[in-house]
Parts: structure tokens; C-alpha cells; sequence
């Protein structure tokens, strides 16, 4: 009966843990879709695309097994003596349909069983995740005791040490966020900016961001467990920063944006064609951010126009997106109550840019990981009982 009770909450966590990560991936893809009723996140322009996944080659990963076996033993600090290495999952994301992304990103985890034991508890999950061969994120999972190579005196001390080891595995200068961190204390949370870069300190997390205008760019994130760092996120290797002058106003963008909404029209499933929306000007909300374009960074306005009625297909607004150097109009499309399934934009695009979001298929790349790891780990504990 123990047991049976023991089994019970097992699945019912797993349970829980798998219909979060499902709708977290949900939400987190439809946001950047042409409509959505969602009015607090940043839309992202993302012409429709055919999806090209290809067959899975296992051998298209052997690069970025090397880069990942590379961090694991002159980054991580593990003692890779004291474990057995299995790669247990490499798979090549290419594209999410839902997002109309078709970026290739590259996952890998592999389990690091001490030599010593047999307590699936100290097993550990090592992830990786790379888009363009570059290392886009590293975590490990679960948070058990590591044996680790380098002992540090405080958190300061291991900050250093690892910036130190990730120059070196990167091959991009880090010593400007070191010398951050030198006055800092660390086991306070702060925000300390110096030049262009804004060092964020929030529990054991850790961030450096380039800012430009108040706008953030490209950024090193990562998280700490006692002096081990135990996960990391950088877009800096992945990245360029383009052109980051802001030439056009806010008000000027959304000039821009109601001047040239005539020429943006969409079709219903049925054939017709809905265009000449008339805007409430005193119900705009223009923002300006900053997403890539071609993997290059550069800033633009991102402007609501929400409409005077409701239109077909339930459109109660059009986003515009205007570059903020020239005023030039990326794409316009159309925010809709109750899906989008039968709406399709005409004209979206007078420039032919491809904006994307820079984490949605990330986000999907990271919770399918953890999701097969939780899964994996969930059942090991299973078997183990029932065996006993």
C-alpha cells in the first residue's frame, strides 16, 4: 500500500511537471503568431513559411557533440573521473511550424553516472543547446551534489573562475564583465551598470547585458548552485549588433504606421478581402524593441492600432513594424479574439524582412529537453521501486 502511495504521487508530479511544460510551450509559440489576443507581450512579425523539416542524421551532430564534450571538460568543472559520460539524446530541431520559425537548433543531453554508487539521484543531466554550432544554453538537471575540480573561497571567486574558462571555450573577450563583478556583492541582488553593460543580480542568477539607448541587445545569463555554475544562456556568439540608431519618434512611427495602414489588407477562409480599418489614434501603443534580423540586431517600433469596431474574423487591432533608423514599414499584421486559423495577411511586408523572436523555438527546444529528461528520470525512480 506504501508503495502503491509512493507510485501515485510519483506520476501525479510527473503529471503536473509535463501539462506545465506543454502549456508553457503552447503560450510561448502562439504570442509571436499574426494574431493573437494576447495584448501584453511583444509581437513579432513572422511571414508564413512552409515547413522544411528534413530526417533526422545523427551524424549532423558530431560537430556540436565535440563543443559540448569541449565545455564539459574545460568549462564545466566537473570531475569527469569520478562519472561514466553517455550521450543519451541528440536531435536536430529544424523549425517549429506553430512560431513559423525555421531556425536549426541542436539539442543534446547526455547522463553523468558516478563510478561509485548507484543512487539515480546523483546521476546528472547535462543539456545543451546550440543554434548555428554556437552554444545558446547549458543546464543541468536535477541540482544534486557535483564533484567538482576547483573548490572557490565565494561566489565572487567562482563567477571569475568559470568567466575565465568560458573566454577561453568561447573566444570572446569577457574581461569587462569580470571587472564587474570585482566591487560587487554577489549574494546581494543589485543592479550595477557600467559603459554599455548591465550587471543584473537576482538570487543565484547572474546577467550581463549590452545596452544601447536604453535598449538591451545581446546578453550572458547564468545560475549558480554553491560555487557550481549550473546553467548558462548567451546570444552573444549568435548574434551581431547592426545599426542601433533611433531616428524616428514614437509619434512620427505611429504617423508612419496610420499614413500606410491602407495598403495592408488580409482574406478570410471564404475569399473576401477586409481592408480600409479605420484606427482610434488615442488607443495606439507604440513600444520600441529590439529582436534579429538575419541573426543582426537592430531596433524598431512595434505599434498596436486598435481599431474603432471589431472586423471580421474577430480583428480588433493591426500591429505595424517600422524600422527606428528610416522609418521604412517592415510588416504589418492583424490581433485577433479566438484564433487565426482562418485569416490570412496580404501585403504584410513592403521591405521583405524576416524579423524573428530570438527565444520562442528556444523556449520550445528547452521544455521538450526537460520534458524527456523529467520523464526519463521519473521512470528510472519507478523501476527502481517496483524492483525493491
Amino acid at each position: 500500500m506504501k508503495n502503491q502511495k509512493k507510485l501515485t504521487k510519483i506520476f501525479v508530479s510527473l503529471l503536473i511537471v509535463l501539462i506545465a511544460t506543454s502549456f508553457f510551450v503552447t503560450t510561448s509559440a502562439l504570442v509571436t503568431g499574426q494574431t493573437t489576443a494576447t495584448q501584453n507581450d511583444t509581437l513579432v512579425p513572422i511571414p508564413k513559411k512552409e515547413s522544411n523539416t528534413q530526417p533526422f542524421d545523427a551524424s549532423q551532430t558530431v560537430a556540436v557533440q565535440d563543443k559540448a564534450m569541449n565545455f564539459m571538460m574545460n568549462v564545466m568543472s566537473v570531475d569527469l573521473s569520478k562519472y561514466a559520460i553517455e550521450l543519451k539524446n541528440s536531435d536536430i530541431m529544424d523549425g517549429v511550424p506553430v512560431a513559423n520559425d525555421d531556425r536549426k537548433i541542436t539539442t543534446l543531453r547526455y547522463a553523468l553516472t558516478p563510478l561509485e554508487g548507484n543512487d539515480e539521484k546523483e546521476v546528472i543531466s547535462v543539456s545543451f543547446i546550440f543554434e548555428k554550432d554556437v552554444l545558446r544554453y547549458y543546464y543541468t538537471l536535477p541540482l544534486t551534489v557535483v564533484v567538482t575540480t576547483a573548490q572557490y573561497a565565494d561566489r565572487n571567486a567562482a563567477v571569475k573562475g568559470f568567466l575565465e574558462k568560458y573566454q577561453t571555450y568561447t573566444n570572446i573577450d569577457s574581461t569587462n564583465l569580470m571587472a564587474m563583478i570585482g566591487d560587487v556583492d554577489l549574494t546581494q541582488d543589485s543592479i550595477v551598470t557600467k559603459e554599455s553593460i548591465r550587471l543584473d543580480v537576482r538570487g543565484t542568477d547572474l546577467s550581463w547585458t549590452y545596452t544601447v539607448n536604453g535598449l538591451d541587445y545581446t546578453k550572458l545569463e547564468i545560475g549558480l548552485i554553491g560555487g557550481f555554475v549550473r546553467s548558462v544562456r548567451d546570444t552573444r556568439g549568435l548574434y551581431t549588433i547592426g545599426d542601433t540608431t533611433v531616428n524616428i519618434s514614437m509619434e512620427q512611427a505611429v504617423d508612419i504606421a496610420i499614413e500606410n495602414l491602407a495598403s495592408y489588407s488580409y482574406r478570410m477562409s471564404d475569399g473576401s478581402i477586409v481592408q480600409n480599418f479605420k484606427v482610434n489614434r488615442d488607443a495606439t501603443m507604440p513600444k520600441l524593441v529590439v529582436d534579429p534580423f538575419d541573426y543582426v540586431l537592430r531596433p524598431y517600433w512595434d505599434i498596436r492600432l486598435y481599431l474603432d469596431e471589431v472586423y471580421p474574423g474577430n480583428v480588433f487591432a493591426i500591429t505595424a513594424y517600422i524600422w527606428a533608423n528610416t522609418g521604412e514599414i517592415i510588416s504589418y499584421s492583424n490581433m485577433a479574439t479566438g484564433g487565426t486559423s482562418d485569416i490570412d495577411d496580404i501585403n504584410v511586408s513592403s521591405t521583405g524582412s524576416n524579423l524573428s523572436s530570438p527565444d520562442n523555438t528556444l523556449v520550445v527546444a528547452v521544455a521538450a529537453v526537460i520534458a524527456v529528461v523529467v520523464v526519463t528520470l521519473a521512470i528510472g525512480l519507478v523501476v527502481k521501486k517496483i524492483h525493491r
